[in-house]
């Protein structure tokens, strides 16, 4: 049989337990009586939110987002053994091989810098507000092309009231408007740029959306706009915009790699035509020579002339290469999922603004419920000191 072992238990601990949990238990309920004596508070305080939710919800600024899903085609060429023989004759094929289009990761710098979106701050759109398409610059720096907007208005005249202030103050002194100069990294022009130039550009860049999927090849470009069919407008410019961009690139490019291989094609035509006459005058000179060392030279002749004619020849292809792509007209943006006007507003989510209010409100009425004893303290404390 199994003896039976007693584990005696002090009873100081078990004392000591028992209260601990008398005492969570004890805490639990005051936190839950607490908080039902203070529920017409708490009730007052989440309604409050609530409807200060529903009022954001429905005074923020409306806008649309319009979107195309493009595929950047990529080109790559492999020098492979021409690019070894090209090294022997001292001739790098690599640099213009390769980079004649642009990478999708330099994409994002593009569509916000500076002259992309001057270009796309002078698209006329159409706005519901003027009976003719008006230009972006006109729209972000004339009210009378906007909609109007109670939040808008509250935040201007409440939180932006010092900026308010300072911009009629600035306006006073000035009658000019500063410039500041910016220089374009396509063409190298020095851009001069007004304020009202630099707050269009601004909000433009805010607008632009850019999503890149590296994985699977694809990039999303698009605009959010406060009307619907301006919005698919400006998506549909902004690519017609960057496509320019980046053919105007590879074109630069491919003329560049024509010079380029047209430089290299004039050299190893002069190093084989200068190969061969070596050969050609050792053969005349030792007709009939049957010695070693006029064997070694004839080879050593001879290979100089086989592999300055196999670099002579493939410059020759790449040349004509090089000539039709300067020539020929291929796509380098795909598109695959093409601008749609948007039938639903992208902004403001209602339904997750009235969700996030309601909760904080619950949060913050039952946070100073909780606190409210301790501040009581704290204060009665500070009263008593003094």
């Amino acid at each position: 049989m199994q003896e039976k072992t007693n584990i005696h238990v002090p009873s100081e601990l078990s004392t000591q337990c028992t209260g601990e949990n008398v005492s969570d238990e004890i805490d639990l309920k005051d936190i839950i009586r607490q908080l039902w004596m203070k529920r017409r508070f708490i009730l007052i305080t989440t309604g409050v939110f609530f409807l200060l939710g529903i009022f954001i919800a429905l005074t923020s600024p409306v806008s649309y987002s319009a979107s195309s899903t493009i595929v950047p085609q990529s080109s790559q060429r492999n020098t492979g053994n021409l690019g070894g023989l090209a090294s022997m004759m001292g001739v790098n094929l690599a640099s213009s091989m390769t980079g004649e289009t642009l990478s999708p990761t330099v994409y994002p710098n593009i569509v916000k810098s500076v002259p992309f979106c001057r270009e796309i701050m002078q698209m006329p759109i159409p706005v519901k507000k003027s009976s003719t398409p008006i230009t972006l610059y006109e729209y972000y720096n004339y009210k009378q092309y906007q909609q109007k907007n109670l939040l808008n208005a509250i935040k201007k005249y409440t939180i932006g009231l010092p900026g308010v202030i300072l911009s009629s103050i600035h306006k006073n002194t000035s009658n000019e408007e500063a410039a500041v100069a910016y220089t374009d990294t396509i063409s190298g022009e020095v851009l001069s740029l007004t304020s009202k130039e630099r707050k269009a550009i601004s909000l433009i860049q805010q607008n632009i959306l850019f999503e890149s999927n590296s994985r699977d090849g694809y990039i999303k470009l698009g605009y959010s706009f406060a009307e619907p069919e301006a919005a698919a407008a400006i998506a549909d410019h902004l690519f017609k915009t960057l496509e320019k961009y980046v053919k105007d690139y590879k074109a630069q490019k491919q003329q560049d790699n024509l010079l380029f291989v047209e430089s290299n094609y004039s050299e190893a035509r002069k190093d084989f035509l200068q190969k061969q006459t070596n050969l050609a005058a050792f053969q005349d000179a030792n007709r009939g020579l049957v010695s070693a060392m006029a064997r070694t030279t004839e080879r050593r002749l001879s290979s100089e002339y086989d592999i300055a004619f196999t670099v002579y020849n493939e410059l020759a292809k790449q040349l004509e290469q090089a000539k039709l792509s300067v020539k020929e007209s291929t796509p380098v943006l795909t598109i695959i999922d093409p601008v749609v006007v948007p039938q639903q507003r992208s902004t403001p989510r209602r339904s997750m603004i009235i969700a996030v209010f309601l909760f904080l409100g619950l949060i913050v009425s039952t946070g100073w419920v909780l606190i409210e004893p301790l501040v009581q303290d704290i204060v009665k404390e500070v009263k008593e000191e003094k």
